[in-house]
């Protein structure tokens, strides 16, 4: 029977936070809502959100899907615990190698085919946390060694001696990412480590809100490979949420329009997201999720990010080129629809004055954002002063504290540590202003429009269609960026300097000399709020479909809560030459004297730890496929010799509600 089965997705984004109420039986939005997302506060933003949605529905939703990018904001901004850094490794690691401080090197090491060739100095180690906890004020240990993924005896037996004589969160890298390389498995530890009071206090906090709202049943958290897991599990390893709502965006994509092969394009308010559908599963990047300068070890999908979204920041530059992002900016449309202030000095605002000036800086409009800081100089507790009440344009604020000139203020630094925010045109405005997307307020967004173009140079028609084109070219070398890094698996990321001839000849399609066409074999899914507006003028260019599904503007939502649970585990069986094979575990280490024997155990082992993983990440009665992949190298008389064999299981398996709601 229809709504019997229905469950709640929501999506804190970086804009926008939104959410869905889902019929598992039609497979379809019944109710929808959105709100602004409160940085510091997601769950305020999550709670205005629901407090759209009719109760009637909240009241039999029987389970919650929360895909967020808080474990990626917060690694970016480096919030969360303190952590101190354990190593155990042949040779020092540095704090520049690694790039995190407090780091103590302990000696005990394996070599790389995971013998133990330095036994743990137990002292050392017990030692080396105390310093850390004491000395340096760390509330979480992380611990990582070389090779630890051959053999984790070493970590594991180091955070038994750390756990023994003191209260801390203990982390080893062995357990929260497989993946040879040990410097990443160590920002991985560290990552995991600083995230679990951030992450657990969003999910105490989620599920509070919940419950105000009278929603039971299970709570589930997106990962950053588009899967779904039990909150209680995201709580202990939060570094795997990393990328959670872009991973979202392509299971809402698929979902909502039934494709399995195409590039889906989400155009946020701050970002743009792309990513490659192929035979409807999404590749999971090799390298892990890359963000900002670390590698986190964690399967996450393989996407790519590009500052352009419907709040870029509209600006020129001293040459009159305009320019779009990446730089985040409040639209005046919605503040002004806020404060009434607002509205009144963009309207009264005289841009001749201006009209010689290198950018659109005149413009701006300054409002206090984040929680104040004491170590603040005395020009800055003057300007933050002065915003408390209301936002002010950057050039009122400067006459109220006696400035010469608004570029003066101490806009940047107070910027930077999120104190302030600036309103500006952006690609919302113009939306507004055009008649496309009128929520807030239409006459300042019109307003805004005609005091930029003046300062411009331009006239307001010229400007909108430069803005429209610069938007269309930005989605289209995306879009061909993302599928050359597909095609060529990752070997070519970006567009050659020396493409670009050939990139403007296709973009505009001229008359003259060589002609050149690019043409996108699948078709393009283009999903957020701006998407229906922005994203079809690519079509003409790319010579392909774009499909704007109903609901794209909560595709995010919608693609948490239809995700399926997916666990992966793997182990690896290496050569020990001519006298056996040595199977390398998450726990344990094992010599077989055959190829055979050493595959059937590995298979048991994976198969029961997905099996284990599958069930305690919430998934009913999962499906297990166990598959193994050989590596093999090339001897120096040309035979062929075998290297190594990795021994994959994955569980997949539907929600206890959805796998019920699937099967009646």
């Amino acid at each position: 029977m229809s709504g019997d089965h229905l469950g709640l997705g929501i999506d804190a984004g970086g804009t926008y936070t939104d959410a869905v109420v889902w019929d598992f039986d039609q497979q379809k939005v019944i109710d929808k809502a959105k709100s602004l997302t409160t940085p510091h506060d997601l769950v305020q933003g999550i709670r205005d959100a629901l407090n759209k949605l009719p109760r009637q529905s909240l009241g039999k939703v029987r389970l919650t899907a929360l895909s967020t990018t808080l474990a990626t904001n917060a690694l970016v901004e480096g919030r969360g615990s303190r952590v101190g850094l354990l190593v155990l490794s042949p040779w020092d690691w540095t704090e520049e190698q690694v790039g995190h401080s407090p780091l103590i090197n302990v000696p005990g090491a394996v070599s790389i085919s995971g013998e133990i060739i330095q036994p743990l100095d137990e002292t050392a180690c017990r030692d080396a946390a105390l310093r850390l906890i004491e000395y340096f004020g760390c509330e979480a240990i992380a611990i990582a060694g070389y090779a630890s993924v051959r053999n984790p005896t070493l970590e594991s037996r180091a955070r038994a001696i750390i756990e023994a004589f003191c209260d801390v969160p203990v982390v080893c890298a062995h357990e929260v990412s497989r993946r040879l390389n040990a410097i990443h498995g160590a920002q991985t530890a560290v990552a995991n480590a600083r995230l679990l009071p951030t992450i657990r206090a969003l999910i105490d906090s989620v599920k509070r809100a919940l419950a105000e709202y009278g929603i039971s049943g299970q709570l589930m958290v997106v990962k950053g490979d588009g899967s779904l897991v039990d909150a209680t599990f995201a709580s202990k390893r939060p570094v795997e949420t990393v990328l959670s709502g872009p991973a979202a965006s392509v299971n809402g994509a698929k979902v909502l329009t039934r494709q399995r092969n195409a590039v889906v394009v989400d155009i946020g308010g701050t970002t743009t997201d792309c990513a490659v559908l192929n035979s409807g599963q999404v590749t999971i990047s090799n390298e892990g999720a890359r963000i900002g300068n670390w590698t986190i070890g964690v399967d996450a999908v393989d996407i790519s990010t590009v500052g352009l979204g419907g709040d870029s920041r509209i600006d020129f530059s001293a040459s009159r080129r305009l320019v779009i992002g990446p730089q985040r900016s409040v639209p005046v449309a919605y503040l002004a629809s806020e404060y009434s202030s607002v509205e009144d000095f963009i309207k009264r605002f005289d841009p001749l004055p201006y009209s010689q000036w290198s950018d659109a800086s005149p413009l701006d409009i300054l409002i206090l954002d984040g929680s104040v800081s004491d170590e603040l100089s005395r020009l800055e507790k003057d300007l933050v002063n002065l915003l408390k009440n209301e936002p002010i344009p950057a050039v009122v604020a400067a006459e109220r504290l006696g400035l010469a000139s608004y570029r003066l203020l101490p806009v940047d630094r107070l910027e930077n540590i999120g104190v302030i925010r600036r309103a500006s045109l952006t690609p919302t405005d113009i939306l507004h202003a055009t008649g496309v997307f009128t929520r807030w307020n239409v006459e300042t967004a019109e307003a805004m429009l005609d005091a930029f173009a003046v300062l411009y140079g331009k006239s307001r028609d010229s400007v909108i269609s430069e803005i429209l084109e610069g938007i269309t070219r930005r989605l289209f070398e995306e879009i061909i960026r993302r599928e050359i890094s597909y095609e060529t698996n990752g070997r070519i990321r970006d567009i050659p300097a020396d493409w670009h001839f050939l990139i403007n000849k296709a973009f505009h399609n001229g008359n003259s000399g060589l002609q050149v066409k690019f043409r996108l074999r699948r078709p393009v899914i283009a999903i957020g709020a701006p998407a229906g507006v922005l994203a079809p003028a690519v079509s003409s260019h790319l010579h392909c479909r774009v499909l704007i599904p109903e609901h794209a503007d909560v595709a995010n939502a919608v693609g948490a809560i239809a995700s399926q649970i997916r666990v992966r585990v793997e182990v690896l069986i290496r050569s020990n030459g001519e006298w056996g094979y040595t199977l390398h575990g998450e726990e344990e280490r094992v010599e077989f004297p055959d190829l055979k024997s050493a595959t059937t155990a590995a298979c048991r082992i994976v198969r029961q730890r997905a099996l284990k993983r599958a069930v305690e990440a919430g998934a009913r009665e999962p499906d297990v496929v166990v598959t193994h992949q050989d590596g093999i190298g090339e001897a120096s008389d040309g035979a062929q010799v075998f290297l190594e064999r990795r021994v994959s299981a994955v569980a997949t398996g539907q929600t206890l509600l959805t796998g019920v709601s699937q099967r009646q």
